[in-house]
């Protein structure tokens, strides 16, 4: 992409994906290590379908979290393409505090209604990291890649909640607005970003949460934390 015929002003795109899907539970309903936990073979399906949607797409940069769900989902973006990759830390999904902690008569509503807390003063995600903390190292994380003049094009690979982050960035909706941003598993975002220099004059969203495994999203009701309480067992978690 080249600098705006405007004048000074350079136009750049983020590829803004979220992993595939995983299981968070094991068949007996205990919760894994979120940190660790793989692809399941639905979420590889989905990430190579994306995979082939952005087969001609030039990259310049491609990033994702250092967790295994984001790298092996960006692995199957970038097949065939000698492409360095860079793992950060910064671009962790939000931590969780434990679930167990939370009386089973308000899991529903915290779990579900997570994204409805977010902007609340003090706020957490369910009881863990707090939102105001994880909107700063997430923004920080991003305004590093914008500091660096060296791209036109930035595949990023994250998470649900980092996604919702750097959307409600892009439109000045801030932490009140998370809620509305939807990030299905293995969905694309695409943001153009205008800069003036080191400055970034606006943001705009041309693509969001398009799932190329159903564009229609037929098969996709539930939205993504109403998803995560369907699979939580209430009776294997306070046990």
């Amino acid at each position: 992409m080249n600098d705006l015929a405007a004048g000074a002003m350079r136009r750049r795109r983020c590829y803004l994906v979220r992993h595939g899907h995983v299981n968070y539970f094991d068949d007996a309903g205990k919760p894994l290590d979120p940190r660790s936990v793989p692809l399941s073979a639905k979420g590889l399906e989905q990430a190579q379908a994306l995979g082939n949607v952005l087969c001609d797409v030039p990259f310049d940069r491609a990033l994702c979290s250092d967790y295994p769900r984001a790298r092996q989902t960006l692995d199957q973006l970038i097949t065939g393409r000698t492409l360095a990759v860079e793992e950060l830390s910064g671009l962790r999904e939000i931590r969780a505090g434990r679930l167990r902690d939370i009386p089973a008569h308000l899991l529903h509503s915290e779990v579900a209604g997570a994204y409805q807390r977010a902007a609340c003063e003090g706020g957490s995600f369910l009881r863990g990291e707090g939102w105001a903390a994880f909107q700063a190292r997430i923004l920080s994380q991003f305004n590093r890649l914008l500091a660096d003049p060296d791209w036109h094009s930035a595949l990023v690979v994250s998470h649900d909640a980092v996604n919702r982050i750097l959307l409600a960035w892009a439109t000045g909706a801030g932490l009140q607005g998370l809620a509305a941003f939807e990030q299905d598993h293995a969905c694309l975002n695409v943001l153009d970003i205008d800069m003036d220099g080191p400055r970034v004059v606006r943001a705009l969203v041309r693509t969001q949460n398009f799932t190329p495994y159903d564009p229609a999203k037929v098969g996709i009701g539930h939205t993504v934390m109403e998803h995560l309480y369907s699979t939580i067992d209430p009776r294997v978690l306070h046990a």
